[in-house]
C-alpha cells in the first residue's frame, strides 16, 4: 500500500492520540446506543470515532474523500466539473462527486449529464432564500418539506433522474433546521443529511476527540452544533454525514472552502499554497482515524480566482486530486457511495465487492436527447426581482408558468412572493 511517508513525521507531531485510543461516542452523551445489540447495520450505526467493520488495522480502512458543490449547475460551471471526469479511483472507476442543487438558474440538461457520468445529484432547496433569520431559522416542518419535495419533483421531471437516486439533502447556508428539518427528511424518505458541521469532532481541534464517522439518528447525537439548531428527537434510519471543519491558514475552522482564510492571500494567488493547505488537512485526518474527508465548495470559490486573473485555486485543487490518485487506499466518492460502504463496510482490497463501487465499461445512453430552452417573463410568474428567466430542461412542452415552490411543474397560476 502506498502511503506518503515523507509527511508522516510532520503529521505525527500534530496527532497526539492514536486512532486505537479514540473513545466511542457512547462514552460521551449517547450511552444508550450499543452497536451490534440495539443498533445493527445496515439500518443503524451508533455515532463513533472509529470506522465500522471491526477491522484489525487502520490500513484495511479505505480513506474516503468527498467532493461536493452547492447551488445551480449552469453552462458557466459545466466545463469545470467535467474537467475531472478522467480522474480515477484505485479500482479504475471514475471519481464521483455530489451536487447539492438549488433550482434558480440550474440547467437541468447538464444535471442529467452529470448523473449519466455517475455523479450524485442531491437536494439544496428550491428558493435558496438569503434571509436566514426570517425564513430558514424559524422554518417549520411544512416549509422544510416543501423546499425538499418540490425540488425533488423538479429534478425528476426536468432532468429525468429517477426519484430513488435522490438520496441526500444539504440546508442552505448550513442552517441546520432542528427537529423540523429532520422530520421532513424522514417523512420524504430521504436517506441522509450533510448540513451538520462539527469543530469538536475533527482530527485537529482538540483531544481526545477525533473525526466523527457517519451515523444514524436512531439515538441522540453527541455532535456539537456550531450552525443552526441540532435535533433533539431521534430519527431511525436517517443518516448524518458530518461536515468536519477544516483548519485554515489562520488556524480557524471552516466547513466550506469558501470561508477558509489565509494570512497573505496565498489561498487565492498561490497554487502551491492551495495544494499544501489541502494536503495538510488531509494528512492529519489520514494518519488519525481516516474519517471521511470532505471538501465542500461553491463554484464561486474557484471563479473568484479567475476574476482576479489567477487559476491558483483550480490548479492547486487539481494537483491535490492528482496526488490523491497515487494513494492506493484513497477513494474520491459521492456521498451516496460513501453511504453504501457505511452500510456494508469492506476492507480496501475487497471494495469491488460492493455493487455501488463497480462501474460500467461504457457510460449509459443519455436519457435527455433534446435540450429545450424556455424563456419566462413577468406574465409567467417569475420572481419579482427578475425581468426575465431562462430554464433549460430535457422535457417538452414549456410550462405555462415558471416552476417554483408550491408550483414545481409550473402548471398553476401562482404569483411568486418575495
Amino acid at each position: 500500500m502506498t502511503r506518503p511517508f515523507s509527511c508522516l513525521l510532520v503529521v505525527a507531531l500534530l496527532v497526539v492520540v492514536p486512532a486505537q485510543a479514540a473513545p466511542k461516542s457512547g462514552q460521551e452523551g449517547d450511552a444508550s446506543c450499543k452497536q451490534g445489540q440495539n443498533c445493527k447495520l445496515p439500518d443503524c450505526l451508533c455515532p463513533s470515532l472509529e470506522p465500522p467493520g471491526n477491522f484489525e488495522s487502520l490500513d484495511d480502512v479505505p480513506q474516503f474523500v468527498v467532493l461536493s458543490y452547492d447551488d445551480a449547475v449552469t453552462v458557466t460551471n459545466k466545463d469545470f466539473y467535467l474537467d475531472f471526469q478522467n480522474l480515477n479511483n484505485p479500482n479504475f472507476c471514475r471519481i464521483t462527486m455530489t451536487f447539492f442543487l438549488s433550482h434558480q438558474y440550474t440547467d437541468y440538461t447538464i444535471v442529467n449529464e452529470l448523473h449519466r457520468l455517475g455523479h450524485e445529484i442531491a437536494l439544496h432547496s428550491v428558493t435558496h432564500k438569503s434571509d436566514v433569520s426570517n425564513y430558514w431559522r424559524p422554518g417549520n416542518e411544512s416549509l422544510w418539506m416543501q423546499e425538499m419535495e418540490d425540488l425533488r419533483k423538479m429534478i425528476v421531471k426536468f432532468a429525468r433522474i429517477p426519484e430513488e437516486d435522490l438520496k441526500g439533502w444539504r440546508a442552505p447556508f448550513l442552517e441546520l433546521g432542528g427537529d423540523e428539518m429532520f422530520s421532513a427528511l424522514q417523512q420524504l424518505g430521504l436517506k441522509y443529511d450533510c448540513s451538520w458541521t462539527t469543530l469538536k469532532y475533527t482530527n485537529w481541534f482538540e483531544k481526545p476527540n477525533q473525526g466523527l464517522w457517519p451515523y444514524t439518528l436512531d439515538y441522540n447525537s453527541p455532535q456539537d452544533c456550531p450552525l443552526g439548531r441540532c435535533p433533539k428527537d431521534t430519527y431511525p434510519g436517517v443518516w448524518v454525514m458530518p461536515m468536519l471543519d477544516l483548519n485554515d491558514n489562520k488556524n480557524q475552522p471552516c466547513a466550506m472552502l469558501d470561508t477558509c482564510q489565509s494570512e497573505d492571500g496565498e489561498l487565492l494567488n498561490d497554487k502551491d499554497a492551495v495544494e499544501a493547505f489541502l494536503r495538510r488537512n488531509f494528512l492529519v485526518n489520514y494518519y488519525t482515524n481516516k474519517a471521511p474527508f470532505g471538501l465542500y465548495a461553491h463554484h464561486s470559490w474557484f471563479y473568484e480566482g479567475t476574476l482576479n486573473k489567477t487559476e491558483a485555486r483550480k490548479e492547486g485543487y487539481t494537483n491535490f486530486l492528482l496526488w490523491l490518485s497515487s494513494l492506493e487506499d484513497v477513494y474520491v466518492v459521492s456521498l451516496d457511495r460513501l453511504l453504501a460502504w457505511m452500510k456494508n463496510p469492506k476492507p480496501v482490497d475487497e471494495i469491488a465487492s460492493i455493487p455501488e463501487f463497480r462501474c460500467p465499461i461504457f457510460d449509459p445512453e443519455t436519457t435527455c436527447p433534446s435540450h429545450n430552452k424556455y424563456h419566462f417573463g413577468p406574465e409567467n410568474n417569475i420572481p419579482p426581482s427578475m425581468s426575465s428567466m431562462y430554464m433549460t430542461a430535457c422535457t417538452k412542452p414549456q410550462p405555462p408558468y415558471y416552476p417554483w415552490l408550491y408550483n414545481p411543474y409550473g402548471l398553476e397560476d401562482i404569483p411568486i412572493q418575495n
